[in-house]
């Protein structure tokens, strides 16, 4: 019997048991994603990878970024969400709170692929998923040659040169903040004027400042509006489904993007990160652009040419220096609410 425990003791020293299963697993995860082809790319290429490999199931939960954000500060002994998919300002504030956990390369191999800025701002608390880029999606026999620049664009719409058919995100929406400073680049970095500029639209061109992708779908969709900033995978799927009257294109000289951010909340399950792992394995992101649009971060991915000119180029990539504008957003907010709504 001595020599046997002696056996199995010198067995487990040669084939140590993996750091996820020595932990207590978990029945399921939970993981947070944007609706609509968003959730059902997670459940499609992301899910079936983790679940084969650890034997965990995994509960998709839709709902938006903000509301996560609330769910995890409310119990973060205990997190009801595992996995969030958190909007980069969001995901600062976590990672201040000190809600989620760093990821390292031990945790998540794949990470060694993801380029610094997809995940050092955020102190490797959050990585980027993928890449969606703002745009204009329009309708080409209302609009048959759309305004090539973002400043031509954003005069055109303060000016109401194409009446009132437009909609623009709010300053409240997610990534509100971000196409305000996006506004306030074609002006020499003036927030007054990228304020002046959305109080002239709302006056003169916009029928409603939306709040969700869906919302602006629903608009632009019913033909309620003729034109609409929108995220371009969202635009090109839309498209693709018999919409041959709508257009879509990247205002020069580019645009932000809004990268969805793949944490794990602090307290969540180490098994958690295997799915973090699974989301940016090469193959696993080649397919998820394929199925959404998006552009996606790991340097491993090769397009295929059904997509590879609808993804935004790299070329065309703003990312907001959040180091000097983040903690501006509350007072650019309140002042959205006071001036524009």
């Amino acid at each position: 019997m001595r020599r046997f425990l002696v056996a199995a003791l010198a067995a487990s020293l040669i084939n140590p048991i993996p750091v996820f299963a020595q932990a207590a697993k978990p029945d399921k995860i939970v993981v947070a994603a944007y609706g609509g082809i968003w959730a059902e790319s997670i459940k499609k290429n992301f899910v079936p990878c983790f679940e084969k490999k650890t034997g965990v199931k995994v509960d998709v939960i839709t709902g938006e970024s903000a509301d996560w954000l609330a769910r995890i500060r409310a119990n973060p002994n205990k997190p009801p969400i595992d996995i969030l998919a958190l909007a980069e300002a969001d995901s600062l504030r976590a990672t201040r709170e000190g809600l989620l956990d760093q990821a390292t390369v031990a945790k998540v191999p794949n990470l060694a692929d993801i380029p610094d800025k997809f995940h050092k701002p955020w102190g490797d608390h959050a990585i980027a998923q993928n890449i969606g880029a703002f745009g204009v999606m329009y309708n080409k026999e209302a609009i048959p040659n759309p305004p090539k620049s973002w400043r031509e664009f954003i005069d055109a719409v303060a000016d109401g040169k194409f009446g009132k058919k437009i909609s623009l995100p709010a300053g409240t929406y997610t990534w509100g903040p971000e196409f305000l400073w996006l506004v306030s680049q074609q002006y020499d970095g003036s927030i007054d004027a990228a304020f002046a500029k959305m109080k002239a639209a709302s006056e003169k061109s916009v029928v409603k400042f939306w709040t969700t992708p869906v919302e602006a779908l629903n608009l632009f969709g019913t033909k309620e509006v003729d034109a609409v900033v929108y995220w371009d995978g969202r635009a090109n799927n839309f498209i693709d489904k018999g919409n041959a009257w709508a257009g879509f294109y990247i205002p020069d000289p580019g645009t932000i993007v809004g990268l969805a951010m793949l944490s794990k909340a602090k307290n969540a399950p180490d098994v958690a990160w295997e799915y973090i792992n699974c989301a940016l394995d090469p193959e696993n992101q080649r397919k998820h652009a394929e199925t959404i649009l998006y552009a996606v971060p790991n340097q491993k991915v090769v397009y295929p040419a059904s997509i590879k000119d609808k993804v935004v180029p790299a070329d065309k990539i703003l990312i907001p220096p959040y180091d000097k504008i983040f903690d501006s957003f509350g007072s650019w907010i309140e002042r959205w609410n006071k001036e524009i709504r």
